[in-house]
């Protein structure tokens, strides 16, 4: 009963379609598509975010395929990784048994993921996640642990800002200084720099401005399931927008 939605991400100054996150949703039977909040804490209680983590990557890697057979071009699918299976000493194994485009995958670790380098297990498969051609990024950047020294060590390919962040650059000078810090950041380390939260064409202005390289949210696209998604690209409907 887990499905994949995704969520569109965009160039900021093309308006092109330059990648889309995999979002777990709950196709429940009675209660209709739920999202994370609705079982993400039961979930991880008996221990089966790792179980879903690895069908919404499933399912990311065929839409990816079905996509190009009905000749939609999507460049990249991110996906989240959770702690326990980026601890899993089995999780490379489980990669390599899967058919994975080069460059057209990333992962999203979670900013509240203590990168400490000292976790063998962790280090190591980040190390051989790159090596098969798959993407690192730090999502909700800005809300958690890591530190300008993490982004040197990791070298992730993107960061993305929390949303708590890029929603009050509207109106909030300090948090707009804070965005643009951030973008110059990661461009200084040649690293990618994605706002989640873009909820306004206002946002969206702004961000283009700063040189962010993508925009995320509600204002160009809500999250929707694979078949919805390739009519949005097919009809390209954000432009008309």
């Amino acid at each position: 009963e887990f499905v994949a939605y995704f969520q569109p991400q965009f160039c900021p100054s093309s308006l092109d379609i330059i990648g889309v996150e995999a979002l777990a949703r709950w196709d429940h039977p009675t209660k209709g598509l739920l999202g994370p909040h609705a079982f993400l804490k039961t979930a991880e209680d008996i221990n089966v975010v790792a179980a879903i983590d690895q069908k919404i990557l499933e399912q990311a890697l065929f839409q990816i395929y079905r996509w190009e057979a009905n000749g939609i071009y999507v460049p990249k699918v991110s996906v989240n990784l959770s702690y326990p299976r980026l601890r899993d000493e089995g999780l490379i194994a489980r990669l390599e048994e899967l058919s994975i485009p080069e460059g057209r995958l990333s992962f999203e670790l979670l900013e509240s993921i203590s990168f400490d380098e000292n976790d063998v297990t962790v280090m190591s498969n980040i190390r051989r996640i790159k090596e098969l051609g798959i993407d690192i990024e730090i999502d909700d950047f800005g809300t958690g642990y890591a530190s300008i020294l993490s982004l040197l060590k990791l070298t992730p390919r993107r960061l993305k800002i929390d949303r708590q962040l890029v929603l009050p650059i509207l109106s909030s000078p300090a948090e707009r200084r804070l965005v643009a810090s951030i973008i110059d950041i990661g461009t200084s380390l040649g690293i990618e720099v994605i706002a989640e939260g873009v909820e306004t064409l206002e946002h969206a202005r702004i961000l283009k401005e700063m040189e962010c390289h993508g925009l995320q949210g509600y204002a160009f696209a809500r999250p929707m399931n694979a078949n919805d998604l390739a009519t949005f690209v097919f009809e390209r409907r954000w432009r008309a927008a």
